[in-house]
Formats: structure tokens, C-alpha cells, sequence
């Protein structure tokens, strides 16, 4: 039996490991996903343990997605544009990095808005971690304008100074309060993983993006629901198509995405 690991701290609340199980289970594969609950002087250990042989990889997330970069053999192209890395791929005892969390993002969009939604409108995202990075290049390369507010701006600044597509960067602009005047809002912080709500000050745009996947809707995508003219990606959306991609990029097959849709405590 060869293992998938899950990286990161906190990780007992995911949802991850019902749906890869789920999928090896459905198409006959000896695997099993666990998780690893890692601290950040841990990274490194839990990190050379991917070069066993009964490993197959990992998927790497909060808070480690930037500072495992260093611990890598290989980083793929996109991910290093991002970077960011969700997903690790054992290969000979060589650890190759990628970011499946872009795909996911925009997959998460196509499937709400019928197509990629936002050309040339003005985004914000919340956050400057991974998946902040993650969904800042996709909504560039898409031609959009981007926003990023974090309550660490000196994250949010590095962010900004690693991210370029035709010339064009986010922005750093300050925590939302009252009225947005922006076409839609990315939650890519934690905040909803604990019952906050990101977004308690402010009125909401006419898309709302929550990339936090909980079993329970999170307060920012029950108000958003709760609210006329609002377009509401749930998290668990995003969290489905880029297990989906790391699932193909561990195992080489497509991944049985309806029967990991169904893993999930509720329709996404």
C-alpha cells in the first residue's frame, strides 16, 4: 500500500482524505491519503519522509504552501510563477513540487459562471498566502485588475512584487469596510474555518468567492446566499477540481471526479 500525505497545521478538519480514499477505493488502486499534522520546525522531516519508497506524494497547505519550495528537488513551471506549492509528487526519491490550486480556482468559476466569468473587472482578494498567489495569477493572466488586502501588509507587499503578467500587478489596498467597489470578492484567508465571518464590516459585490472548504457553509457564503444579486462560489468547489488534478498528477489515471464529489458533505 503506498500513502498520500496531507501537510500542514491545522489539518484534522479536512476533507481531503474522504475524497482521494474514496477514489483509489473506487478504482482499485493499494493507496491510502492520511494526514500530518506539521508544525513549522517539522516541515523538513515530514518533508524528507515523501522519499520512501510506500509514498506516493503530498499535498501541502496552510501554512506551509511557500516555505516548502526550499525542501524540493523540482518545482514546475506554474508553480513556481505562483510561488506556491499544494502538491508534491514522489518520483524516484526525487520531490517535484506543483500548484494544482490554480486549476481548481478557475475550474471552481467555470463551472458557477458557465466560463471563466472576470475579464477586465476589478477583484479582490483576501489573503496573500498560496491560494491568495494561486487565484492572483489566474485572475491576471484572465485580464482582470486585482486587489489585495491583508491584514499583514507586508505580506500582501511580497505578493505584489512577485506577481507580473503583461506588465500588470496586483494592488494593495486596506481591509474592506462598508461598501466594496469592486466586481467581486476572494476570500483566501482562514477566516471561516472557525465560524468568523472575513467580511463582517462590509457590504458585499455581485460575486463572492469563499476558498475555505468546511463540511458547514461558512457565515460569509450563508450571508452572501442570503443576499440578492449575489454569485456565490463555495469553497468546496475549488477544493474538488484541484484534489482532482493532484489525484491525476500521484496516480497518472483521470481522477473519478463524480464519485469524490460525492465524498463531500454537501453538492458542490
Amino acid at each position: 500500500m503506498a500513502q498520500v500525505w496531507l501537510i500542514g497545521r491545522p489539518v484534522a478538519h479536512s476533507l481531503s482524505p474522504a475524497m482521494h480514499n474514496a477514489a483509489f477505493a473506487k478504482l482499485g488502486l493499494p493507496h491510502r491519503y492520511e494526514t500530518r499534522e506539521t508544525a513549522d520546525d517539522q516541515l523538513a522531516a515530514t518533508v524528507a519522509g515523501l522519499r520512501a519508497d510506500d509514498v506516493l506524494g503530498a499535498n501541502v497547505t496552510i501554512p506551509h504552501k511557500e516555505s516548502v519550495l526550499r525542501l524540493l528537488d523540482e518545482i514546475d513551471d506554474e508553480a513556481r510563477r505562483i510561488g506556491a506549492v499544494n502538491t508534491i509528487v514522489s518520483r524516484g526519491a526525487r520531490l517535484i513540487g506543483y500548484n494544482t490550486d490554480k486549476h481548481g480556482f478557475e475550474k471552481a468559476l467555470e463551472t458557477q459562471g458557465g466560463g471563466f466569468p472576470f475579464v477586465d473587472d476589478r477583484i479582490l482578494i483576501l489573503g496573500a498566502g498560496g491560494a491568495a498567489r494561486a487565484c492572483a495569477l489566474a485572475l491576471l493572466e484572465n485580464g482582470n485588475n486585482v486587489d489585495i488586502a491583508n491584514r499583514d501588509p507586508a505580506r500582501a507587499e511580497a505578493l505584489v512584487r512577485s506577481i507580473e503578467v503583461d506588465g500588470r500587478r496586483p494592488e494593495v489596498v486596506p481591509w474592506p469596510r462598508g461598501r466594496m467597489l469592486v466586481d467581486a470578492v476572494v476570500n483566501a484567508t482562514p477566516l471561516g474555518l472557525n465560524g468568523e465571518e472575513a467580511l463582517e464590516d462590509a457590504q458585499l459585490p455581485m460575486w463572492v468567492i469563499d476558498l475555505v472548504p468546511t463540511a458547514e457553509e461558512t457565515p460569509l457564503v450563508k450571508r452572501a446566499k442570503a443576499t440578492d444579486n449575489v454569485t456565490v462560489v463555495d469553497g468546496l468547489s475549488m477544493l474538488l477540481h484541484q484534489a482532482a488534478r493532484s489525484f491525476e498528477l500521484w496516480t497518472g489515471v483521470p481522477a473519478p471526479l463524480e464519485v469524490m464529489r460525492a465524498a463531500l458533505p454537501r453538492s458542490v
